[in-house]
């Protein structure tokens, strides 16, 4: 098992990627019913970090496939207070990896059943031939987590700095769409 092939698997992206530049544009809410922007603190740094990190809930409650070389989850581990923003809003979390296995189960039994293609990719990579027969034996090879409301002070959430852009590009598009076109006139050759 490679690790580039196990965190292609979870849709993590860090925060130089697409889905950051649209929170900045101000469409978190689009983006965020698909992906969730975790401002997290750096392991080494210490700074701020920003990743788009695809998550899923079961029965209320938001979890998050993680691979253990992902830049995120390195810095949750080491401070597991957060900042997440989704389409659901901006909260102060503190990041939990699941290793309860009745948690572990529902989890993957909700995610075969509505993603089945990331669920079989992310168990067969951890190594689980049968779920949830080897369920127990990999449970320290599944990175889980979720999230949990807190009142410690977390990382600011990003700021949507360049909403601007968005406005500016919709009239633009308008404009555009608006504008009669112009009527080439043939110039009639005398001869």
């Amino acid at each position: 098992m490679t690790n580039s092939a196990y965190s292609s698997v979870t849709g993590a992206q860090s925060e130089s990627t697409l889905p950051t530049w649209l929170w900045r544009l101000g469409l978190g809410v689009l983006i965020g019913q698909f992906s969730l922007l975790l401002t997290t603190i750096g392991k080494q740094s210490g700074l701020p970090r920003r990743s788009s990190v695809p998550y899923f809930f079961v029965n209320g409650k938001m979890y998050a496939l993680a691979t253990p070389d992902e830049q995120w989850y390195q810095n949750v581990l080491a401070n597991p207070l957060a900042t997440l923003q989704s389409a659901y809003g901006t909260q102060s979390v503190r990041v939990r990896r699941v290793s309860d296995l009745q948690e572990l189960s529902d989890a993957f039994t909700h995610l075969r059943q509505h993603r089945p293609t990331t669920a079989a990719l992310y168990l067969a990579q951890a190594g689980v031939q049968n779920f949830p027969d080897d369920l127990a034996e990999a449970a320290p090879r599944l990175h889980l987590v979720t999230f949990e409301p807190t009142t410690a002070q977390t990382p600011l959430p990003l700021e949507a700095d360049l909403s601007w852009l968005t406005v500016i590009a919709v009239l633009l598009v308008g404009w555009l769409l608006r504008r009669k076109p112009r009527r080439k006139t043939r110039k009639i050759a005398k001869a």
